[in-house]
């Protein structure tokens, strides 16, 4: 704070009253017009400060409340996919040897179908030969 700049004035002795004169108190009326200001100021800036703090304390919570709805929606839907994959995973193992035999049966009708090209191509094989030796048969005879 600021020192008073008045000087305390030395008793005189009067005649007629024979008090002392009392000296002239250290504040100023500008002084404390200052002082005043400098106080409402200073309430100023910290009602401003603490307005300021609660509107960014409003703005992050109804932030931080929408991240927990979205973040509690997404784990709801996480657990019923989870709960789906497992119920499919289920019906997957138990239905495996479905799987399996169908997988041996594809092969065995490649396999048959392949058998069965072979068979035809030496049977036209043998009735060429037939025909040939018929045919030289008759020839012959």
């Amino acid at each position: 704070m600021a020192k008073s700049k008045s000087k305390s004035k030395k008793p005189e002795v009067e005649s007629d009253a024979g008090s002392e004169e009392q000296a002239r108190p250290g504040t100023s009326g500008t002084e404390n017009m200052l002082m005043t200001n400098r106080r409402q100021a200073s309430e100023q800036f910290a009602k401003a400060s603490r307005a300021e703090k609660a509107y960014r304390t409003k703005k992050k919570a109804a932030l931080a409340r929408a991240n927990y709805t979205q973040t509690k929606e997404n784990f709801k839907e996480g657990f019923s996919h989870f709960k789906l994959a497992f119920k499919g995973l289920f019906s997957v193992i138990i239905s495996f040897p479905y799987l399996i035999g169908e997988k041996q049966e594809l092969r065995r009708q490649k396999t048959d179908a392949k058998k069965r090209e072979k068979n035809l191509a030496m049977k036209k094989k043998l009735e060429e030969q037939l025909a040939k030796e018929e045919g030289e048969n008759k020839e012959e005879a």
